[in-house]
């Protein structure tokens, strides 16, 4: 084994959050419990074991009732120019709206992220090469970009570096 991957281990370690290792059935079995049991977890996942993941949880049914949907050529335009993510590969967000009817898409939510977690963040979740990050049950409380109401619930996307954001079912967004 390289050093140096265990010198990266136990910096994370050390900031207290866990690294294990695992064959992908064991992963996957543990990712989808930890779904069921509406804990909140993050994994960086090998691209199999996202893959997989994936298969399992996007069925077509569960596409279509979240409403994801690919980045419109217009809205990655304007990801790319004014937050500089331009590799969003196959990303799919599930846009809604605030009681006002302003929409919050794929953008208001890469915006976001870029406040919460800065943008090199963002790049490089989108740069992985070689795993892809899963959030589990997460909670996000946003506030609408136009009238700057609080909307809070589920937030539902996909794509090549972001297996999504899975939920044990269909998040209802308020």
């Amino acid at each position: 084994m390289d050093n140096s991957l265990l010198t990266h281990i136990e910096a994370v370690v050390k900031d207290g959050k866990v690294a294990f290792s695992a064959d992908d059935e064991d992963v996957v079995a543990i990712v989808q419990e930890l779904i069921r049991s509406g804990r909140k977890a993050s994994f960086y996942l090998s691209r199999n074991q996202a893959r997989i993941l994936s298969d399992l949880h996007w069925t077509p049914e569960r596409v279509k009732a979240s409403k994801l949907e690919p980045v419109s050529d217009e809205e990655r335009y304007r990801i790319e120019s004014e937050l500089g993510i331009d590799n969003l590969g196959r990303f799919r967000f599930a846009a809604f709206q605030c009681s006002s009817g302003h929409t919050f898409g794929a953008f208001e939510f890469l915006r976001h992220g870029i406040q919460e977690h800065g943008a090199d963040a963002l790049r490089s979740i989108f740069g992985l090469k070689n795993a892809a990050f899963l959030r589990v049950n997460p909670h996000f409380v946003v506030s609408c970009p136009e009238c700057d109401q609080t909307m809070e619930g589920g937030i539902e996307y996909e794509g090549d570096t972001y297996p999504g954001c899975s939920y044990p079912e269909a998040p209802v967004c308020v």
